[in-house]
């Protein structure tokens, strides 16, 4: 008769599987923050280009002759 390999202990969903990690709350958190940073980044990114827009458009505006 075989002996029984019983429970495992990492990794396969055992007592010390990937569903008991704790340390993923801290995660999301971190996941979040990031995600946050990069769209206050993105947004002041937009309003730099749009400015940037503007003054190109204000100056080859003034640059051409008047008829």
């Amino acid at each position: 008769m075989a002996i029984s390999k019983g429970r495992s202990d990492g990794g396969q969903g055992g007592k010390r599987g990937h569903s008991n990690m704790d340390h993923w709350d801290f995660t999301e958190d971190i996941k979040l923050a990031a995600k946050k940073s990069r769209r206050l980044e993105a947004k002041s990114d937009v309003k730099e280009g749009v400015g940037e827009y503007h003054e190109d458009a204000t100056t080859q505006s003034s640059e051409e002759p008047e008829k």
